[in-house]
């Protein structure tokens, strides 16, 4: 019995929107560390239209309160609280540009999307900055999902600006707590990711 119900907590996490990890930090099995990731379908491919440059996306750059994988609340005095016990898998900045590359490389639109450098010829780079990635507090029982993102396409030699814009979303969640901030980081992830390559699609000329 005890064998069944372990196979059906592994299914049930698996299946979730969020996957999370129960493991101990720093000291004691008292304070468990809840791992939460984003995640959101991959786009449908468009393999008919072929851009001629090749992307590099690097994993975005993010302000104090979130280059670490900690999960931020900002309270409604203005003050931001880190969890210590419900953490990101990795960097939000990470996370983000992970993310979007898979998303690009799945359009089939390109002729290949690279995260590290490379020593080719015609490769864009798209960077990023994380303004907030969390949630803000309204009051005890009103949590709103905030995901503000800067998005930089640079040119060839990098010595070029071709898109710069700031994308914000915001989402008042059904209910508080970190595993529905989870779930609802994942559906603002999604549009961030879908309007970035949608003005990425619309800067660049597309072979026919």
């Amino acid at each position: 019995m005890k064998y069944v119900l372990i196979a059906f907590m592994i299914a049930l996490f698996m299946f979730s929107g969020c996957i999370t990890v129960n493991v101990p930090l720093g000291g004691g099995d008292s304070q468990p560390s809840f791992q939460w990731q984003l995640r959101w379908d991959s786009p449908v491919e468009h393999g008919n239209l072929i851009y001629s440059n090749i992307l590099r996306v690097r994993d975005l750059e993010a302000s104090g309160s979130y280059q670490l994988s900690g999960m931020v609340v900002r309270r409604s005095d203005g003050s931001i609280t880190e969890s210590s016990s419900n953490r990101w898998v990795s960097r939000p900045g990470a996370m983000l540009g992970e993310l979007l590359s898979r998303d690009l490389q799945v359009t089939g639109n390109y002729p290949a999307i690279f995260r590290t450098a490379v020593s080719v010829n015609n490769v864009l780079t798209v960077e990023g900055y994380v303004r907030e990635f969390g949630a803000t507090q309204v009051d005890s029982t009103t949590w709103i999902a905030v995901l503000d993102v800067d998005v930089t396409l640079m040119g060839i030699r990098g010595n070029e600006v071709l898109l710069q814009r700031n994308y914000r979303y915001e989402k008042e969640m059904p209910e508080t707590g970190f595993q529905t901030l989870a779930d609802q980081m994942s559906l603002l992830g999604l549009q961030w990711s879908e309007a970035v390559m949608s003005d990425i699609a619309a800067i660049l000329q597309p072979q026919r």
